[in-house]
């Protein structure tokens, strides 16, 4: 009994300091990790005295001048000490804690059941939970890809991203991305009409389902793969919470394959971050004189970033074992256009019917369609689509 009342301490206070603290408070990280959540969370209540700190740490044989990347703790105790105080409230844990509960999700915290142990290589900066909306299998995955790219997404961008994500699907990979507009969209959308699924990391808390332009798709993301937020319910999106969401989808991918984007892409953050975190990053090229490519041809160029461009370096990228094959019923054909011919079939369908088979929207399945009648594979009739007598 008293393992269990000590496992809902720690539970508790790990959701109370992801209601204290900003996202990759790296001090708040290396008290917790050396004092332990509950611990840490008692001598904030108490004031956060330094001497109290300080004998603290003693304890376990650290000071204040000997903390892990903060060699000025005493500095650095005094600014959180502000920073934290006015934070400390445990009705809005609680809050938190009933709204996750009423949904039906999760609150996930270190060393109690699932947990995504790529989170670990953030040290000091890695979350203090995860408050997931779905199924939380998914974070404990084998294999997972980060999918990133600029908003503004090309039909170039939209069509690669279609046909990557379908790949390092059947390749088994979980897709990881931000639930943005553009190149993160696409990347969900084609992850869910595949296995093993997808995740979308939030810049706030999992009931802000934002942007509101993708509530749709990422309250199917609740239902169908996992939405996660390190902040908890009820915590709005902001600059500098987007960017530090970028770190968590770097982390949570055993690679980052950036799609399309240009310079100042948020997309080029996550690559950073995954560069930091010693994780493959590979670049979809795109035509030099293209702004929205310029930030993946940056990447290419200055090596941080190998190139991809199909199947072969998807492989490079992910950390593959065994032989695996990619479905491409016929040659030539990407992704968009092989689902589309699949969801029509040998009869006469509709585009609201094509794009329910195949898990498309309506402009990637008149994309993949208009693709398809240039290729001479398909033809319409009416308001139908049917396809055409071919050899192939």
């Amino acid at each position: 009994m008293a393992t269990d009342h000590s496992a809902n301490f720690d539970i508790f206070a790990r959701a109370a300091w992801s209601t204290i603290c900003e996202p990759g408070d790296g001090f708040a990280g290396c008290l917790v990790s050396i004092l332990g959540p509950v611990r840490a969370l008692e001598l904030l209540i108490a004031g956060l005295e330094s001497n109290s700190v300080e004998r603290s740490l003693n304890q376990v044989g650290f000071s204040l001048d000997t903390l892990p990347d903060f060699e000025n703790g005493q500095k650095y105790l005094d600014d959180a000490r502000a920073r934290w105080s006015q934070r400390l409230s445990s009705q809005a844990v609680f809050r938190a804690l009933e709204y996750i509960r009423s949904v039906g999700g999760s609150l996930l915290v270190p060393d109690e059941g699932i947990w995504a142990n790529g989170l670990a290589d953030l040290g000091s900066f890695a979350p203090f939970a995860l408050w997931v909306r779905g199924r939380t299998d998914l974070l404990g995955s084998n294999l997972s890809l980060a999918i990133v790219g600029s908003r503004g997404v090309t039909e170039y961008g939209r069509r690669v991203t279609a046909e990557l994500t379908y790949t390092a699907s059947q390749l088994g990979a979980v897709i990881v991305s931000g639930g943005a507009l553009g190149v993160d969209a696409v990347a969900h959308q084609t992850a869910l009409a595949s296995e093993p699924g997808t995740i979308a990391v939030l810049a706030g808390g999992v009931d802000r389902l934002y942007p509101s332009a993708n509530r749709l798709l990422l309250e199917r993301i609740c239902s169908e793969g996992a939405v996660v937020g390190e902040l908890p319910p009820g915590s709005a999106p902001s600059k500098w919470r987007f960017l530090q969401r970028n770190r968590l989808i770097a982390a949570l991918g055993h690679a980052t394959l950036v799609t399309e984007a240009n310079w100042r892409s948020g997309a080029l953050s996550t690559a950073r971050h995954a560069l930091a975190l010693n994780r493959t990053v590979g670049a979809v090229p795109g035509p030099i004189y293209s702004p929205k490519s310029a930030g993946c041809n940056q990447l290419i160029e200055a090596g941080q970033a190998s190139l991809v461009s199909g199947t072969a370096g998807l492989r490079d990228l992910l950390p593959l074992s065994g032989a695996f094959e990619v479905d491409q019923p016929i040659a030539g054909l990407g992704a968009i256009e092989t689902r589309v011919l699949d969801a029509i079939g040998f009869g006469h369908e509709s585009l609201e019917i094509i794009c329910r088979e195949a898990g498309l929207t309506r402009n990637e399945a008149k994309f993949g369609l208009a693709q398809l009648e240039l290729a001479g594979l398909v033809e319409r009739r009416g308001s139908d689509w049917r396809q055409v007598q071919t050899n192939l």
